[in-house]
């Protein structure tokens, strides 16, 4: 750390997202030089990029590279069979293009 940067400068932000990989919850930081870098919160996959699409369900793309038509979004329907904040939704990808 150089000497005027604080820890608190280098702090993780959660975000509205979920991992493509495992679906935990994505992190971001933004780096002494103005990155920002995406990890997972739960597995660890980490990648440096323009927004969260880089590791996120939303960014995800079929192998003809075509949308897969996932987005990530608050869940409205929290239970204890389903308690996470945030899920991955299908949706169909000419109307929710981003």
């Amino acid at each position: 750390m150089r000497r005027n940067e604080k820890p608190e400068d280098f702090s993780w932000k959660i975000t509205q997202h979920v991992c493509r990989a495992c679906f935990g919850r994505v992190l971001m930081r933004e780096s002494f030089d103005r990155r920002r870098v995406y990890r997972c919160s739960n597995c660890g996959v980490e990648r440096e990029g323009h927004d969260e699409r880089e590791i996120c369900c939303c960014g995800l793309k079929l192998r003809t590279r075509i949308d897969a038509g996932l987005r990530c979004q608050v869940n409205e329907d929290k239970s204890p069979e389903w308690p996470s904040e945030i899920v991955a939704f299908q949706v169909d990808p000419a109307i929710h293009s981003d």
